[in-house]
C-alpha cells in the first residue's frame, strides 16, 4: 500500500502515525499521573494503621500481662481520619474517605474490657462485682468466693457477647486508659487472683 504513495504522501503518513503515538503516550501518562498517587496514599495509610494497631495492641498486652494493678495511659498516634473500634478480643482500625477505605485488625492475646452497658470504668466494675456477689467486691480483705468467681466470668462472657456486636469506639484526641485490677477469692488450696484489664477514657 506504502509503495503506490509519493514521498510527500509517505511523509505525511509518518507525521500523523507520529503524532498518534504522542497523543497516545500523553493520554497514559496523564492516566498514570492521576491514578497512581492514590494507590501510594492507601498504602502509607495501611502501613500507619498496621504500626497504629500493633503499639495499641502490644501496650494493653503489656498491661494486661503484668502482675501488678494500676492504670496506664495511652496516647493515640494516629490521624483524625482513622478511627478505632475495641471489642474484648480485638482492636480494628479503619480510615475515612479521604484516604481511601482501608480497614486492619490486629487480635489481643488475652482480652480487655472497654466501656459496656455494665461499667464505664473501675468503680463502675466493683460495684457489678458487689452487686453479683453479696456486697463482696474481691479488693483487699473483701475476698470473693469460688462460687462468686463463677458469677464474675458469666459477667465478662456476658460483656464479651455485647463488644462483638457494639464495640467501644475510643475519642483518639484523647487519652485511653488501660488498667489492671486484681481480684483476690477463697480457693481450697488458698487466697488465688484473678487479673481483669479494662479499658476506658
Amino acid at each position: 500500500m506504502m509503495a503506490g504513495l509519493s514521498d510527500d504522501e509517505r511523509a505525511w503518513a509518518d507525521y500523523l502515525i507520529t503524532r498518534a503515538g504522542f497523543l497516545v503516550f500523553s493520554a497514559i501518562l496523564l492516566l498514570a499521573a492521576f491514578k497512581v498517587p492514590p494507590l501510594f496514599i492507601l498504602q502509607d495509610t495501611a502501613g500507619e494503621m498496621d504500626a497504629d494497631l500493633s503499639s495499641l495492641a502490644s501496650f494493653i498486652e503489656g498491661v494486661a500481662g503484668s502482675s501488678l494493678e494500676g492504670a496506664r495511659y495511652y496516647h493515640f498516634g494516629s490521624s483524625s481520619e482513622v478511627f478505632i473500634h475495641m471489642s474484648a478480643r480485638y482492636v480494628v482500625a479503619g480510615s475515612g474517605e479521604g484516604t481511601g477505605s482501608v480497614t486492619r485488625a490486629r487480635a489481643l492475646m488475652s482480652p480487655v474490657y472497654p466501656p459496656n452497658s455494665l461499667w464505664v470504668n473501675r468503680s463502675g466494675l466493683l460495684e457489678e462485682i458487689a452487686g453479683r456477689c453479696g456486697g463482696r467486691t474481691g479488693m483487699g480483705d473483701d475476698l470473693l468466693r469460688v462460687s462468686d468467681m463463677v458469677a464474675v466470668e458469666e459477667m465478662l462472657g456476658q460483656v464479651e457477647a455485647e463488644l462483638a456486636q457494639v464495640p467501644f469506639v475510643p475519642d483518639t484526641r484523647q487519652l485511653l486508659v488501660v488498667e489492671k485490677v486484681i481480684l483476690y477469692y477463697e480457693a481450697a488450696d488458698g487466697i488465688e487472683r484473678r487479673g481483669i484489664s479494662i479499658v476506658h477514657q
